[in-house]
């Protein structure tokens, strides 16, 4: 069994380091993409109806094939949004992530400060339709570290049996850096009436491709990646709708596209409460080769002003004999404030 454990250390180690050293660390993603706004793209900032919003995801990937050192990512964010000229906005907001890979606890801190601005294109925020477009701007910090003493290597590795107190020829120890980190993005969106809605947008992340080597000396750049997403609602009936969205994102060699729906139920008789369920299939290639890599499946509750999310990845990548299909399970739960006056701006759902 010792020596099963090692192999696979050794076995995720290459993995990760390979992915580390060529495309260097591809970002962190979510199942519930939509419910990661400011992680999605600067423009998504103010993007709801109300004054503020504020909200909390957590995603755990791999603990069927790492055991107890899963991956694990946390994300949390807040904006405020403000009138500005006529009936336009501008949104203030912040958001954090850590992120905590493996046995080596290869990990991933950031913190943006976004700003947006709302400016109208046709209609009326107070009534029937509206269009906007919205452009923003993310500035931040990140931090990358890595425990070498985590890790098991094939130097230790004594005829066969795993010896802990062979030496590494590695390095020990934390290594860490810190790096500046530069994101923009674009979206249009039309609110036709309070079930009726269409969007897309673009996010540009890293453009000042930050240097996030962690061994000194070292020059890895971090791949500009760029994330087209679309999205809206349609209803079906009085109380059904559907929720149709998608995204692509491109960084370095390597692409991701998911696609999927939601069906929302509204439910009038228990106050503003509604149901949502919904899938995700997501493909991706790197050097031109496409796979499949998960189904996600999305069930979801809003109350009032509460919206949760709860999803669950069947993997269905090359790696389905390790994982046995489990892949990474995923929560959502966000709150928005409502406005003081009814001439707030009208935005779609996500």
């Amino acid at each position: 069994m010792k020596n099963r454990i090692s192999i696979l250390n050794v076995i995720l180690f290459t993995i990760l380091f390979s992915i580390t050293n060529s495309t260097f660390a591809q970002d962190t993603h979510w199942s519930q993409f939509s419910s990661t706004p400011l992680r999605l793209s600067p423009a998504m900032a103010g993007v709801f109806d109300g004054d503020w919003r504020a909200g909390v995801n957590y995603r755990e990937q791999w603990a069927s094939v790492i055991g107890p050192n899963p991956y694990r990512s946390v994300h949390a964010s807040g904006e405020a949004k403000f009138f500005g000229f006529g009936q336009d906005y501008f949104t203030v907001g912040i958001n954090l992530l850590n992120d905590v890979a493996g046995s080596g606890n290869y990990t991933t801190n950031e913190g943006h400060l976004s700003l947006s601005y709302l400016k109208q294109l046709a209609g009326n925020r107070r009534y029937g339709s509206a269009h906007y477009l919205v452009v923003g701007a993310q500035g931040g910090l990140g931090q990358r570290s890595v425990d070498w003493d985590g890790f098991t290597f094939s130097s230790q590795s004594n005829g066969g049996t795993f010896d802990p107190n062979l030496p590494t020829n590695e390095p020990t120890g934390i290594s860490s850096t810190l790096y500046p980190d530069l994101n923009a993005g674009l979206m249009w969106y039309g609110v036709f009436n309070d079930r009726q809605s269409l969007y897309a947008g673009l996010g540009a992340h890293h453009l000042n491709r930050p240097n996030v080597a962690i061994i000194e000396g070292d020059a890895d750049l971090l791949h500009m990646k760029i994330s087209a997403y679309i999205g809206g609602e349609y209803p079906l009936s009085d109380r059904l709708s559907v929720m149709p969205s998608a995204l692509a994102m491109f960084q370095g060699p390597s692409l991701e596209v998911t696609g999927g729906a939601n069906i929302r139920y509204k439910w009038d008789d228990f106050g503003d409460f509604a149901l949502r369920m919904g899938a995700w299939g997501r493909l991706v290639s790197k050097d031109r080769t496409i796979g499949t890599d998960a189904l996600s499946v999305l069930v979801g509750m809003e109350y009032e002003r509460v919206i949760l999310g709860i999803s669950y990845d069947i993997n269905t990548s090359t790696l389905v004999p390790a994982s046995n299909r489990r892949g990474a399970f995923e929560v959502s739960l966000y709150y928005t404030h409502p406005g003081k006056t009814k001439g707030d701006v009208k935005c779609p759902k996500f």
